[in-house]
């Protein structure tokens, strides 16, 4: 199932408006219990102590055998402050593919739609996976390969602009990654943060990132890697910086957990992880990540969250087969 790019003129939700979708929910004491229960201290793994295959030191967690193939279900929630992210997901029998991308600001200043690069990213990147599916090779492609020739698309349009990147795809039991920048993904497994995307910056909110002039990082700087061993029940979430400057990993943690626990599908889940992300970015006071991480790179305490653009994927990872 591949479901089209959202336009700029898309979901413009508050809290208030998330809550509408989600009537048996007390949304208000949702969001209160995420935000204000003590962070945890524990950290999960990361490709600095996992390595490119942390499926099997993962799978420990679980009980029971993994299904011979699992397959996406995935929805999507943006929520534009400037318009500059993008997405796409492409849901198939074989395999599935997910990925956003965050346009670079300071092009503004210039003129330039912040934004364009990053939508030419997603949807050349879109275009690959059904021209594939369509051939029916699509469990042939990889997340790396996918971002190389959207990449080279983008150069030869001429798009203006700069974006960070990040393509997840699940073929049977495996997830794969390509990216580059602080767009990021989390994997949780049991309510538990198992494992998370390393942030690439040359320095404080200066991601790596492609470019069209030439001017960016080089396609050698893509992270590349995977986890042999996903489970049903597994859940992805992904984003960009809007999303993840503002959710500590414990946040999203108890979010994930009690909206599985709700039952809630994976637009309910998107939904929700969106509001709150905005709830923070507005908040002057909050103890976000970005505030944290401000704090540490200019040497005196800040506070806040970080307005900007948000876009999530959840993905839930469910057995389509049994082996």
């Amino acid at each position: 199932m591949t479901r089209a790019m959202e336009t700029l003129e898309q979901i413009q939700e508050t809290l208030a408006e998330i809550s509408k979708r989600t009537p048996d929910v007390c949304v208000a004491k949702f969001v209160d219990i995420v935000l204000h229960h003590r962070l945890g201290a524990e950290n999960a793994l990361s490709e600095r102590d996992a390595g490119d295959d942390a499926g099997h030191r993962c799978r420990t967690e679980r009980s029971g055998s993994a299904p011979c193939s699992l397959k996406m279900d995935w929805a999507a929630c943006v929520l534009p402050r400037h318009g500059e992210d993008a997405h796409f997901g492409h849901a198939e029998a074989e395999a599935g593919f997910i990925g956003v991308a965050d346009g670079v600001g300071g092009y503004r200043q210039h003129g330039v739609d912040a934004g364009a690069f990053a939508r030419d990213l997603m949807e050349s990147a879109l275009a690959k996976v059904e021209l594939a599916a369509k051939a029916r090779k699509i469990r042939r492609l990889r997340p790396k390969f996918v971002l190389e020739r959207a990449y080279e698309t983008a150069v030869i349009n001429g798009t203006p602009g700069a974006s960070t990147a990040i393509i997840l795809s699940l073929d049977r039991t495996a997830l794969r990654w390509a990216y580059i920048g602080d767009s990021a993904f989390a994997v949780l497994r049991g309510g538990k943060v198992i494992y998370r995307s390393v942030l690439q910056q040359h320095r404080f909110n200066c991601p790596y990132q492609l470019s069209s002039n030439g001017h960016g990082d080089s396609l050698k700087e893509v992270k590349v890697g995977g986890m042999s061993t996903m489970m049903d029940g597994d859940v992805l979430v992904v984003g960009t910086d809007g999303l993840f400057d503002n959710m500590h990993d414990r946040q999203l943690e108890r979010a994930v957990s009690m909206g599985t626990e709700l039952g809630f599908s994976p637009k309910n889940m998107s939904d929700i992880v969106a509001g709150i992300a905005y709830k923070v970015s507005m908040d002057k006071w909050a103890h976000s990540p970005y505030s944290t991480a401000y704090s540490k790179a200019r040497g005196n305490q800040v506070y806040g969250g970080k307005e900007d653009d948000i876009t999530i994927i959840v993905a839930y990872i469910v057995s389509k087969d049994s082996c």
